[in-house]
């Protein structure tokens, strides 16, 4: 009877965990604050690549019932990029003198960057309702593109549950499906794949990990395959955002 009575509750504690399922959604508070970090590498093959770090400071700026307004700035950029046989590098953290002829030549580039600020809207399912850049700068516009968050579905997801949202960014869209594949512990895990269409073709790939509490993705790791002018791409990222 004893095993009987233990295998019952195996099975119902299974189907218990199994038929969770949870809400996702933006849920800043204004004042909050965030540091997102990014490691990406960019691999051309014989044309080259690149490598970089980049830190960026965000503040919740406003939380209303519709949209959530944030604010955003680079903290610091860690570059290596090799291309022509040649490696050119750039770490913010150095004074100009520190750098060499290449590298005062970027830090040209990225300092106005790093004084501009990222205004960016959402609504509470992640979506982007508006974005600015003060002052506007056209280098920034890939990054700023890039801030927006997971697009989270209306309704309740769980095990198994999966979702697609579209994206375009310069002349690609990127079609990308989320899945459920695990929920524990106050954490959604999910499985990111996708397809790249338009001015270039791919694949992403992925995983992701999501703060039920707050709807903040802690990290994600995205591969993105892509060829393009009879260019074969891959781009790796990593990102991770804590709370400060």
């Amino acid at each position: 009877m004893k095993k009987v009575l233990i295998a019952l509750l195996v099975i119902t504690s299974l189907t218990v965990s199994a038929q969770e399922s949870v809400l996702l959604r933006l849920n800043y508070t204004k004042g909050d604050s965030f540091l997102v970090t990014t490691e990406s590498k960019q691999s051309m093959g014989a044309q080259g690549g690149m490598n970089m770090k980049m830190t960026m400071g965000m503040i919740v700026t406003e939380v209303a019932e519709e949209n959530i307004k944030t604010e955003s700035m680079i903290t610091s950029v860690n570059l290596e990029m090799m291309q022509g046989g040649m490696t050119m590098s750039y770490d913010s953290s150095k004074k100009e003198e520190e750098l060499d002829q290449m590298g005062q030549m970027m830090k040209s580039q990225f300092d106005p960057m790093m004084e501009a600020t990222i205004h960016t809207t959402f609504d509470n399912l992640g979506n982007m309702i508006d974005n600015k850049i003060d002052p506007p700068l056209p280098g920034m516009s890939q990054i700023a593109a890039n801030t927006n968050v997971i697009n989270y579905p209306k309704e309740k997801v769980s095990v198994g549950s999966s979702w697609t949202s579209e994206k375009e960014n310069q002349g690609m869209t990127m079609t990308t499906t989320y899945t459920v594949n695990g929920i524990s512990d106050g954490i959604v895990s999910l499985d990111v794949t996708g397809n790249v269409s338009g001015a270039g073709t791919g694949t992403i790939k992925g995983k992701t990990l999501v703060d039920i509490s707050t709807g903040i993705s802690n990290s994600a790791e995205i591969e993105i395959s892509i060829a393009t002018q009879g260019v074969d791409m891959t781009m790796a990222t990593n990102t991770t955002i804590s709370k400060m």
